[in-house]
């Protein structure tokens, strides 16, 4: 539960609170810091379903802190019973914010270890009150510009600046981030023209094969996936004859002294999540970041390298490379393929541009029919400017979610790209499939984005809505609109971890699809009591990743493309047994 606990903890302060840099004063950086990261990796490994008031006074509080920390300990426990919630004081985006400002305290300390746990959780009131501050403007703006849609509004006002740091599971974003990697680096050694690119990026690193940078930054993750304690984890470079350029190759990872760090969106600590705090010892600051290192920060590596390339060997526009050519014609159209090829009609983007020419306008990136269902695909590899998820400023941030997933100025997007190609199907107007009747078709409109931050509830009502809209115009030309399915958005991640159930026939995309579309929008179901009540109406805003988790896990079908990982694995491998 979040809530104003700096206001109802007021009698432990000494008049107003203060500045959080006033509480942190005296404490001295290296302990400061180690405290700070040991919170960092208990919200990273616990969920919170399993963390209240009790296991996070437990991570802060040790005996010497008493009686403060009784004092704490009762009057959380005061406010969980009088209000029958769950109450926390530790949130994922506070306390980051708290690395960021003890990064910047000198190293002489003062404070005793009672007197930096007190001033600590002082602290840490004084920022979760800032942010709760922040999602209130957030939620009041975002019911002001959503009208109609109340608990969307709520949801994605309240979620749209952390979503990513708060919903995580280790080892599937893990999973999904090896093998995204694995592929990339793929793609990028099957053209001679990254060629390159690619060598400059291994001798930065100092590496001889993308399989050696992989191995390498594998000594980061594995103690991630290992760690069974919550708390603090810890690299320790081992002292032999390699340890200068090992420890070479874990700075380029780590936060360099006097390093500006910002406090919105963590960029310093999303490309940096290390801090070397003895020679050849290095803190992990927040697992997730370190291990979206593996494939979500390769694209800022290259990015680097790419631009201290000569003229004559820099790849000009590395984003559209990146995102149209291995994204969406490479990754995505693998995992696709898997799931459809040998089905029905399933074509490429790239197929049909080659097979066929499309009058004025766009082919689908992807499109699937079987007998009088067709899914049709658009993808999106898109960024938001970290201003505009920064925290406070809901209309800049839904200002830059319509400029990607619906029109930028003239310029049409996901929403309206989708709406034209269902509009070609309802007017069997594209040369590559006429054998249905349309007026007995149902089209599934499929968003794909390639960020888990998109895994946001109430997104999908949002970004669904624009496409509403616009629908009901077609109707008023009179094609035939009752069969066309309300706009999906499904995230790559979820594509990769469910692939290889969907290529059996474990599962049917479609008939998923169909229940996702039931179970956010639930009409004339039968409760039975007010929890299932309340479950009903927060499954109506649920993200898609989210549901078929659920779906396939009362299925026993567990999140892992087992034959995949394996294979890539062995590749990973090649080579390893020379060094």
């Amino acid at each position: 539960m979040t809530r104003h606990l700096l206001l109802e903890f007021s009698d432990l302060f000494d008049g107003q609170p203060q500045p959080v840099e006033t509480y942190l004063a005296g404490m001295g950086r290296k302990r400061a810091l180690q405290c700070v990261a040991h919170l960092l990796g208990y919200l990273s490994k616990v969920p919170a379903s399993d963390r209240d008031y009790q296991t996070e006074w437990q991570q802060l509080f040790g005996p010497h802190s008493q009686p403060f920390a009784d004092q704490v300990y009762y009057k959380m426990r005061a406010i969980a019973r009088a209000s029958q919630q769950k109450v926390g004081f530790l949130h994922a985006k506070a306390i980051l914010q708290l690395f960021c400002y003890c990064f910047d305290l000198p190293e002489e300390e003062t404070k005793t270890p009672a007197e930096l746990e007190r001033d600590f959780f002082k602290a840490c009131l004084a920022l979760n009150h800032f942010y709760i501050a922040e999602q209130s403007q957030a939620t009041a703006e975002a019911k002001r510009l959503l009208p109609g849609h109340e608990l969307a509004a709520l949801s994605l006002g309240s979620t749209f600046s952390d979503a990513e740091l708060v919903n995580h599971n280790l080892p599937n974003v893990t999973i999904a981030q090896l093998i995204k990697s694995v592929r990339f680096f793929e793609f990028l050694a099957k053209e001679a023209r990254f060629a390159p690119l690619l060598q400059a990026f291994l001798h930065h690193f100092r590496c001889q094969t993308w399989q050696d940078f992989f191995r390498r930054l594998g000594g980061i993750i594995r103690p991630v996936m290992q760690s069974e304690n919550p708390g603090t984890i810890i690299v320790e470079v081992p002292k032999d004859e390699d340890f200068e350029d090992s420890c070479a190759f874990l700075r380029h990872f780590a936060l360099p002294e006097g390093q500006p760090l910002d406090t919105a969106d963590f960029t310093s600590l999303r490309s940096t999540p290390l801090w070397e705090y003895e020679p050849g010892a290095f803190i992990l600051i927040f697992p997730v970041l370190v291990l979206e290192m593996l494939h979500k920060g390769l694209y800022f590596q290259f990015s680097r390298v790419n631009q201290a390339l000569d003229k004559g060997h820099r790849i000009k526009d590395w984003r559209s490379e990146y995102c149209d050519l291995f994204s969406e014609q490479y990754l995505l159209y693998l995992l696709l393929d898997a799931i459809f090829l040998g089905r029905g009609l399933a074509l490429s983007g790239n197929a049909i541009k080659a097979g066929w020419q499309l009058a004025g306008q766009a082919e689908p990136d992807y499109y699937f029919r079987q007998d009088h269902r067709a899914v049709v695909f658009e993808s999106k590899d898109v960024l938001v400017h970290k201003d505009a998820k920064a925290g406070h400023d809901f209309l800049t941030y839904l200002q830059e979610i319509e400029k990607k997933f619906y029109r930028d100025g003239a310029h049409p997007k996901a929403a309206l790209q989708l709406l034209n190609n269902v509009k070609r199907l309802l007017e069997k107007a594209l040369p590559f499939d006429t054998d249905y009747d349309p007026a007995q078709l149902s089209i599934y409109p499929v968003l794909v984005v390639h960020d888990r931050l998109y895994n946001q509830p109430g997104l999908n009502e949002v970004v669904d809505s624009w496409f509403q809209a616009e629908l009901a115009a077609l109707a008023a030309t009179g094609l035939p609109i009752q069969h066309v399915k309300p706009l999906v958005i499904v995230d790559v991640d979820t594509l990769l971890a469910f692939h290889e159930h969907f290529r059996d026939g474990r599962m049917v995309f479609e008939d998923v699809l169909d229940a996702y579309l039931l179970h956010i929008k639930p009409a004339n179901r039968v409760v039975h009591s007010q929890a299932e009540l309340e479950a009903t109406i927060l499954g109506t805003v649920h993200p898609f990743s989210l549901f078929l988790e659920n779906y396939a896990h009362e299925r026993g079908l567990a999140a892992v493309p087992e034959q995949m990982l394996y294979e890539l694995l062995d590749i990973v491998n090649e080579g390893a047994q020379d060094e």
